[in-house]
This record gives C-alpha cells, sequence and structure tokens, in this order.
C-alpha cells in the first residue's frame, strides 16, 4: 500500500433533517457579527474548555494527511467541563431542544475538548456525543432568568482534569477581582476560516453598578464583568456558554450583553454560586 494513501476515519449516522427550530438557530447564527479581539488561548492552557456543535447529518470525517478535520455541522457555543462526563453551559445555547431534551436532534450535538482552534486535527482532542440535557427548571427563553444547562457526555472524560468551580461557603461577590474570560472568535487566512479560543481580562462590578449601566435592575443570580476599555469581548453571539474566570475557578456562564462592541456596558454571566446546589444535583 503506498504510503502517500490518505487515512480517513469516517463516523457517518444516517438521521432525519434538523427540526426547523434548530435550522433556523443556526441559520441566526451564520449571520451574527463575529470578531477576532482577544488573546489567542495558549494550547492546553485551557484543555476544560470546550465547544459544542451541531450536526445537520451526523456527518463527522478526520483528514489526517491535511491535518483538518471536516464535518458538516457548526458551533453553536463555548461550554466547560466540569467533572468527567458533565458540561456546563447556558441554556440559551441549547434552546432550540428545549421540552426535547431526548429528540433527534440530540443525537446531532458534540462537545469538543481540548482544542483551541476549530476544524483542525488536533493531537489530544476528545469529541464526545451528548447522552441528556438538564435544564434549569426554572429557564425562561425569553428573559433569559436562570440561563444555565448541563450536558450529560456520552464518553467518560479521565485525560482532562475538570474546570473548578466555587467551594462550598465561599463568598458570592466578586466584586474587584480580575478574571479571564474565554469565547470562541473567527480567524480568517488566505485560505480559510476558523473558530479559535480567545481569552480576555475582565473586572468583576457590583450588580448595583451594572444595574445602573442598563438601567434596569440586575438578577442576584447573575454576575457582571466588564471589560473596561477592550471592545468586543463580550461578544454574545460566540461567547454564550462560555465562562468567565477568577483565581481559576468558574464563576460565571456567559449569559447576554448589549452589543458586541460598545464596552459600555457589561458581560452578563450567571452567577455559579447561585446555582451549586442545581448543578450537584443534575450531575450525580
Amino acid at each position: 500500500m503506498q504510503s502517500n494513501i490518505v487515512i480517513w476515519l469516517l463516523a457517518f449516522v444516517v438521521s432525519p433533517l434538523p427540526s426547523m427550530e434548530a435550522r433556523k438557530r443556526l441559520a441566526d447564527d451564520d449571520d451574527a457579527s463575529e470578531s477576532l479581539i482577544g488573546t489567542p488561548a495558549r494550547r492546553g492552557a485551557f484543555p476544560n474548555v470546550a465547544s459544542i456543535f451541531y450536526f445537520f447529518f451526523g456527518l463527522f470525517v478526520f483528514y489526517f494527511t491535511l491535518g483538518a478535520i471536516l464535518f458538516d455541522g457548526r458551533q453553536i457555543c463555548g461550554t466547560t467541563l466540569i467533572d468527567t462526563n458533565h458540561v456546563l453551559t447556558g441554556a440559551d445555547c441549547v434552546s432550540f431542544l428545549f421540552g426535547a431534551e431526548k429528540s433527534s436532534d440530540l443525537t446531532k450535538l458534540r462537545v469538543y475538548l481540548n482544542t483551541v482552534a476549530l476544524k483542525t486535527y488536533n493531537p489530544g482532542a476528545v469529541i464526545s456525543n451528548v447522552l441528556r440535557i438538564k435544564f434549569h427548571e426554572l429557564y425562561d427563553r425569553k428573559t433569559k432568568a436562570n440561563n444555565i444547562a448541563v450536558l450529560t457526555l456520552e464518553t467518560n472524560v479521565t485525560t482532562l482534569y475538570p474546570l473548578s468551580l466555587p467551594m462550598d461557603g465561599t463568598a458570592a461577590e466578586y466584586v474587584g477581582k480580575n478574571g479571564t474570560i474565554l469565547r470562541w472568535g473567527t480567524a480568517k487566512s488566505a485560505t480559510t476560516t476558523h473558530k479559535i479560543l480567545l481569552q480576555a481580562p475582565v473586572s468583576i462590578i457590583s450588580n448595583s453598578e451594572c444595574s445602573s449601566k442598563y438601567g434596569f435592575k440586575i438578577a442576584d443570580n447573575s454576575l457582571c464583568a466588564s471589560s473596561g476599555s477592550q471592545e468586543g469581548i463580550n461578544c454574545q453571539d460566540d461567547s454564550n456558554g462560555g465562562p468567565v474566570i477568577v483565581e481559576g475557578r468558574q464563576v460565571g456562564i456567559m449569559s447576554w450583553g448589549k452589543g458586541c462592541m460598545d464596552f459600555n456596558y457589561p458581560g452578563i454571566y450567571m452567577r455559579i454560586t447561585s446555582f451549586m446546589d442545581w448543578i450537584k444535583v443534575n450531575t450525580v
């Protein structure tokens, strides 16, 4: 056999077309503005910060010779590994499956871990199917209240360490502390367009200051992170579900913000300390 033969690994699952709502959500994502603002994350620095993909036809191809990963899916959100088989994300990220957590659409979800560049071959990357989605019981799709969900992975991830959450009894306030947000931004070259993991510094501000900026009350179970003078790092189109990390622990899940380029408005995160009991119950 010739040494230059391309090695293919093909996993193809015949499945029905995605639901109309799923297709609309993904089409809306295609139209969203994206930016490359922030610093590209170093490979291996955040192996537990992952991406959620939706595969239209279940087609997944590795093309090892070119070092590329080809598929019919698209990235829809960020997520984080919090134990060996659960990831934490925003409920908005998978809201097109709300009320149908075990539908055929669920079989088209994949979680891609331990990579800093999507649609490229990454040695050591872990890709898992999703078995279940648990939405917060009080999640509201319109107001984004309780915008949190847990995905149960099919793969038991033992080669990566989970991202630490706040310790029991930790005070819910992080006002004045510096943190890091991570999001997937679009990088373009002469030949390709792909998402890369970006990191950027933020400062945690009080909910009262945050409320004054928006002109309405920010819920107590939300956390506000300001980018100061840096534009665009809270872009909700590609940051949803991504973490804000303070002192090595995830303290928030990106939920929403105002626009992509207006640094006068902080990013709004679900405050992890407000949901610790819920997370524990739904990751057993």
